[in-house]
């Protein structure tokens, strides 16, 4: 009996450390698959980061990369002919024939260059034949080659005469004409320098450095912090057109928005600290893009600049923007770019899902393409009919296939993100004209983005507030394609004696407008 009795406890143990082992066990093989999907996730994230580093920067659909894709398909419809199509916007058209045009030459040099004559002719002695005579002209041939000269400083010296009085009626006095104002008190640069300079650096991107070593080119010394002054100070006097500018912005109803970080120069410590860009573009016909820097990221920058605001508000997925449209005054619109980039970067790792999302939504943009010149109510009525449809297809599938794929793939979050904002993404149809997408903001960003590989960073907080102010009119007036260095060294130039009731007349597009007509 007794060793019955030990036999049943060491069965009772053994069972007991076997249930234990298989709670190891089964603890492990959940510990090996988290790690596993951690692994993965780490790869898919680092090829993430070649891909931006050395990769393709645009995010046009290849259709080279898709033809193993179209392959497939075509192979299942085979196999599977009574089947609907798991790719219902893949249709045949038919491709034009390519015709090759003749090229149509060089175009003529501008005639209101200035022209200087070069003549060149033969020594008189070839000018007579072997007879003696005179050889007739029959002809002139004149070649045109554009040239270049370095650019030219000049001095505008203001002589003012002074003009006394010593008699009974007058008194003793002197009559003089008043000194010419310029855009900056006591500053020895005219409008035309200091445009020049802003120029340079905020449409060009040359930093201040490089600025100093062209001007000592040419003998003038000129050193980087005189220049730096000369922006903020230019700023300064810009700011009250900049801030009437903003009015007109908030005052339309349809408003883009994004941002982007830049390094900020932390004083005395040498190091640099992460502030924000954001553009902003808006007005009728969103003729306006502008910049707002701000130190932080928080939702304070974008809501004390769209204070007052009502209207379409066209963003990113980024929860500072929460705040803004918490109220009803405030109508968010999703961004079928920022959506579809989460789809682009899944092509590595599911390049068939991703694939199939991608050229739905290129289906979408082919109907933008086709009706982007028609009016408002036009472009309304084949959203209506034409895009919502598609939308609905697009939504359905990303529904179907939202718990096929692992929760951390990078397949799932472009689902779940998609399916997130669904409703955002869908308000476009709504209204003739909102746009698809937030590319012009995204465009506005391009700039800075470039504009750091050249400055690197800002110098302070002053000194971000004066390149959103800066940048802000050379953008703009690029966008409307205006002479950046004719606009700036007008305006500085007048903007100290006019007339604040007459502010707009400044503003770049009403600039342009009144020149065109006294021209």
């Amino acid at each position: 009996m007794e060793e019955v009795t030990r036999l049943k406890k060491e069965q009772s143990c053994l069972i007991e450390e076997r249930d234990h082992l298989k709670e190891q066990n089964a603890e492990f093989e959940r510990l090996h698959a988290g790690q596993l999907a951690t692994i993965k996730a780490l790869q898919e994230r680092v090829k993430g980061y070649i891909r931006r580093i050395y990769g393709r920067k645009s995010e046009k659909i290849d259709v080279t990369q898709m033809v193993f894709d179209d392959i497939i398909l075509v192979a299942e419809k085979c196999l599977n002919p009574n089947q609907p199509s798991a790719h219902p916007d893949i249709v045949e058209e038919k491709v034009q024939e390519h015709i090759r045009r003749k090229h149509p030459g060089r175009k003529p040099l501008p005639p209101e260059l200035e022209r200087i004559e070069h003549y060149l002719d033969i020594p008189e002695k070839d000018k007579k034949t072997a007879d003696g005579k005179d050889r007739p002209i029959i002809g002139i041939d004149i070649t045109e080659k554009l040239d270049y000269r370095p650019a030219v400083l000049v001095v505008n010296r203001y002589i003012r005469p002074k003009y006394g009085a010593n008699d009974d009626i007058e008194g003793v006095g002197v009559k003089q004409h008043p000194p010419v104002e310029g855009p900056i008190d006591k500053c020895m640069a005219g409008a035309g320098l200091l445009a020049q300079v802003i120029v340079e650096k905020y449409e060009h991107h040359t930093p201040l450095y490089r600025q100093e070593l062209k001007f000592e080119r040419i003998g003038i010394e000129l050193s980087r912090n005189t220049m730096g002054g000369w922006m903020v100070k230019s700023a300064d006097v810009l700011k009250p057109l900049y801030e009437r500018m903003r009015e007109w912005v908030l005052k339309y109803d349809i408003v883009l928005n994004d941002d982007t970080p830049v390094k900020v120069l932390d004083p005395g410590s040498g190091k640099t600290h992460q502030g924000y860009l954001w553009c902003t573009v808006g007005s009728e016909n969103l003729k306006y893009t502008m910049y707002n820097f701000t130190m932080t990221r928080g939702r304070e920058g974008p809501s004390e600049f769209f204070k007052g605001y009502k209207g379409f508000l066209l963003t990113d997925d980024y929860a500072g923007y929460n705040e803004l449209i918490g109220n009803e005054e405030i109508v968010a619109i999703g961004c079928w770019t920022h959506a579809r980039r989460y789809f682009k970067e899944a092509q590595d790792t599911h390049p068939k899902a991703a694939n199939e999302v991608l050229v739905m939504i290129a289906g979408l943009y082919k109907i933008e393409k086709r009706i982007k010149n028609d009016s408002a109510d036009d472009r309304l009525k084949v959203r209506q009919k034409e895009s919502r449809p598609k939308l609905a297809k697009i939504l359905l599938w990303l529904r179907r296939n939202k718990a096929v794929f692992l929760p951390q793939s990078p397949i799932n979050k472009a689902i779940a993100h998609a399916l997130k904002i669904r409703r955002l993404l869908t308000r476009y149809t709504k209204d003739g004209r909102l746009p698809i997408d937030n590319n012009l903001a995204e465009n506005g960003i391009r700039p800075i983005a470039l504009g750091r590989k050249n400055w690197l960073f800002l110098g302070s907080e002053t000194g971000g507030q004066t390149a959103a102010i800066l940048m802000t009119f050379c953008t703009t007036c690029r966008k409307l394609k205006i002479n950046t260095w004719e606009y700036f060294t007008d305006v500085l130039q007048r903007i100290n004696t006019h007339p604040m009731s007459k502010i707009d007349d400044l503003l770049p597009d009403r600039w342009q407008k009144l020149r065109q007509n006294k021209a």
